[in-house]
Order: C-alpha cells, then structure tokens, then sequence
C-alpha cells in the first residue's frame, strides 16, 4: 500500500453559512445541536482531496485490524481480545457510495474509505470528549454522493454493539441534496440526551451538516459533497444493558 500520508486531505476550512430559505449553491444547517454535556474542543480539519485505498493513521484496535486497514465485523460476537479496563471500544464505518469519504480528529485520527465503504475500530479513555469532522466527496463530476457514516460502542457485558451516530442523505437516486439533508437533521433532533440509543455511554452534542453545493444537476440539487462535524463525549461509566432497554430511558 502507498504511503497513507500521501492519501490523506489537505486541511481546509468549509465554513459556509447561508440561511435555510435561500436556494443558492451552498447549504448549511444543525441537525439537533445542542451544547450541554461536552467541553468546547477545537473542529477537527476537513480534508479536500480524494484518497484511493482505504486506511487510517490512528492507533486500531483489536483482531480485525492489521496494519492500516480492518476488517468489518458480522455480527455481535464478543471482541477478542477485549479492551482492556480504561479504554471503551469503538467501531467506525465510512464511504461515500463509490465515492471517497473521510472522518478527521485531531484526537482520534484520520480514517479514508476509499472507493467501498471501510471499517475501522479504536478504544478510547473513558471521561474524554472528541472533535470529529466526515466528509463525503462525489467520484466523478454531476454523479453525485450517498455519504454513509455509522459510528458504534462496544459493549462487552452483552455483548453488544450501541449506535452512537449515524449519518445518511437520501435523495434522487439515492445521491444526496438538501431534502434529504433536511430530512436527516430532522430525524437526528429525536435523539434524547445526544444518543441515539439510550443505553449507550457516548454522547454526540454540535452536529451540523453543510456543502459547497452542487457542481451539476441542478434542477434536482444533487450535492457534490457532505460534511458533518459533531463532538463525541465518551461518558465514563460502563454500559451496563441491552441496546434500547427500557432500564436506560429517563422516566
């Protein structure tokens, strides 16, 4: 494999605001933002160029790993070896349907999936809170892109696996735009106390979405790329129940 350094983005900064009724070529929006339960931590770097293989520059964890790349586990079976007692394992899966995706953080690490979507996985400190940036770009010029981003903890007593984030922009053929923008962020302000599933130990807080717009297809607004930053605060105590049990919903 080349040399993953040559593979990651150059560090940009995409930071257009434009408001929800305006039907230009960029759109931005927060998709259930909310600042409580997380310390301020600086946004991670979006990347701007389009890696060719898969692969990280992070610390991976556990037997699906080897080297710069995993393999994406099949079911629920318990992780061997587990991590240890101060580390929370987490699973990490990206593309951008035959396009090139990438999730950033400046205390993670940096993920690419390539062409396909990629798996990988990393334990993290309990008590500790992560600046994360994804970023979907389209393959070729007008096709278009379905960004997949789906963000998983480990729990070890089941063992089971909790949803902590999971990103999706379905439009016109399955490309994303801004209704189905739209419709992602309305669906992401359901979630309760910043998780997606209660019984779960992370806690996602400042989620917004944004674009540079379309480069073609314009009478369906077919967005080009997608980008979402959000913060991830791992809680420190352990999972303790299964996925959505009615033991974990706040009464």
């Amino acid at each position: 494999m080349r040399d993953f350094r040559q593979l990651l983005f150059a560090t940009t900064a995409l930071t257009l605001v434009v408001s929800t009724a305006c039907a230009g070529p960029s759109a931005s929006s927060a998709a259930g933002a909310s600042s409580s339960g997380a310390s301020s931590v600086a946004e991670a770097p979006a990347s701007t160029a389009a890696p060719t293989e898969a692969g990280a520059r992070a610390n991976l964890a556990g037997a699906r790993c080897h080297g710069a790349v995993c393999t994406c586990r099949a079911d629920d079976a318990a992780e061997d070896p587990p991590p240890d007692e101060g580390h929370k394992r987490f699973e990490i899966r990206l593309g951008a349907g035959g396009g090139a995706a990438t999730l950033s953080s400046p205390t993670l690490g940096e993920f690419a999936s390539g062409p396909g979507e990629a798996c990988f996985y990393v334990d993290v400190v309990p008590g500790t809170t992560h600046a994360v940036t994804f970023l979907a770009t389209e393959r070729r010029h007008e096709e278009g892109v379905s960004p997949v981003l789906e963000i998983a903890e480990y729990g070890p007593k089941g063992p089971w696996w909790y949803d902590v984030i999971g990103v999706k922009c379905d439009g016109p053929g399955g490309h994303c735009n801004r209704d189905g923008a739209d419709a992602w962020s309305a669906e992401a302000k359901t979630r309760k106390r910043g998780r997606v599933d209660p019984c779960g130990s992370s806690v996602i807080t400042h989620l917004k979405w944004d674009t540079t717009g379309g480069t073609g297809l314009r009478e369906l607004g077919i967005f080009a790329d997608f980008k979402v930053t959000f913060t991830m605060e791992v809680k420190k105590f352990p999972t303790q129940f299964a996925p959505g049990s009615t033991e974990c919903v706040p009464k």
